[in-house]
């Protein structure tokens, strides 16, 4: 078969490895300059720089049989998280005792006994076999389901940031079933960051292809079943994958708008180069005053304490979401962080700033199934996170249940 792809994000370079290899001729249409979607790491003054921040979670299965970890030359986050108090500069730490026990007695005291057992409680009850079982069942918001699930509102004040940032969704009003998978995710492997920055991974599945036609930097205009029409021609194909974001998506193919009006899920990361770390360890710093006045920063990490330089620069990297995401001042940026890190920041630099626009799918919070129903719309076979849910397992199980409509078995690899 002769089959068009359009989008060279993760889902589409999956779809278009399968299908050249159970041989099939593929054309892939990417509207970008670079493959990748938004998975993608840009260099900028000798430096490399994610756009958004990313972790692979070596707990997804989808992630077990397409990427190759150890050629990633990846590391792995702590198993703990750090919060801070901006206004006091106390941290607390949380940490999974079951993977790591010497964090028990600093997660105790960052949140009681009762939160700690509840903490237990909700690790014990995820799977290691089949992460997405909670999105099967009806969900309330993140926002509710920490409520529901009784946690006192200073922990609160952690796990709310946390999830706001798994989900670029300030309102916490995602499905909790999704926090309950990424839980699971967290709780049953690794979060790792590749040597060479996230594009590594999406890069991995492109070295592959041998065969494949990819029109980089040419944008789609309109598809049919059997037809890629771009600014300056009309392709024929037997079958046509789309495999874009949500909003592009929908443009091109109405019919598979959301019900509910998506709100945009925007991201940006704000860089420092500094002769120091503010701190040594591979963790994420996340803000507890997060959402007060004067209060953007999500929060904060160091991406050089997993990967030093040969010149010893360290990279600081501030997140944002939402409102605050839409034109970040690195000077005000900084000037919040002072009152995480006090004058050290003095002899910090500004480098580089990211923004990524619809940088997650919108999922009705109603919706309870780890998959949309339909493959098709108008004819079009469709793939993409937003077909499943807001991750990479999300976005490669999308490719696997194309590739396994079709009779094309999965390339292990």
């Amino acid at each position: 078969m002769n089959i068009g792809v359009i989008g060279a994000g993760l889902a589409g370079l999956a779809v278009a490895l399968g299908l050249e290899r159970a041989g099939h001729q593929v054309t892939m249409f990417e509207a970008e300059d670079t493959i990748g979607g938004r998975m993608r790491t840009v260099e900028h003054g000798g430096y490399r720089y994610d756009l958004g921040f990313h972790v692979l979670h070596t707990a997804y299965s989808t992630v077990q049989r397409w990427i190759n970890l150890d050629a990633l030359e990846a590391k792995p986050m702590d198993s703990c998280t750090v919060s801070i108090d901006p206004s006091t500069g106390r941290k607390r730490v949380l940490g999974d005792a079951l993977r790591a026990p010497k964090y028990l007695l600093p997660t105790l005291k960052a949140v009681g006994v009762r939160d700690g057992l509840r903490f237990l409680k909700w690790r014990l009850s995820t799977s290691s076999s089949d992460l997405e079982r909670p999105l099967d069942r009806p969900s309330s918001t993140v926002e509710d389901g920490l409520r529901q699930r009784r946690f006192r509102p200073s922990t609160r004040r952690v796990l709310g940031p946390l999830f706001a940032g798994i989900t670029l969704d300030p309102t916490l009003s995602e499905r909790f079933s999704f926090a309950e998978f990424t839980w699971g995710a967290m709780s049953h492997g690794s979060m790792i960051v590749p040597k060479n920055g996230i594009g590594a991974v999406p890069q991995q599945l492109a070295d592959q292809l041998e065969q494949t036609q990819i029109h980089l930097s040419t944008k789609v205009v309109g598809v049919s079943a059997t037809t890629v029409t771009t600014t300056d021609q009309t392709y024929a194909f037997d079958h046509v994958v789309l495999a874009t974001p949500q909003h592009v998506t929908s443009t091109l193919l109405p019919n598979a708008k959301p019900v509910h009006t998506p709100r945009e899920r925007l991201t940006s990361t704000v860089a420092f180069l500094s002769p120091r770390s503010p701190y040594s360890q591979a963790r994420l710093l996340l803000n507890e005053g997060w959402g007060s006045q004067g209060r953007e920063v999500l929060h904060v990490h160091v991406p050089t304490n997993l990967h030093p330089r040969s010149d010893g620069q360290q990279i600081i990297v501030a997140t944002l979401v939402g409102d605050a995401a839409q034109q970040p001042n690195p000077e005000k940026v900084l000037n919040e962080l002072r009152q995480w890190f006090g004058e050290q920041i003095d002899r910090w630099s500004y480098a580089y700033t990211t923004t990524v626009r619809h940088a997650l799918p919108h999922t009705d919070p109603n919706h309870h199934q780890r998959s949309m129903n339909d493959l098709t719309v108008d004819g079009v076979f469709v793939v993409g996170d937003h077909r499943a849910h807001p991750s990479v397992q999300g976005a490669l199980a999308s490719a696997e249940r194309l590739l396994q409509h079709l009779n094309i078995p999965l390339p292990m690899k």
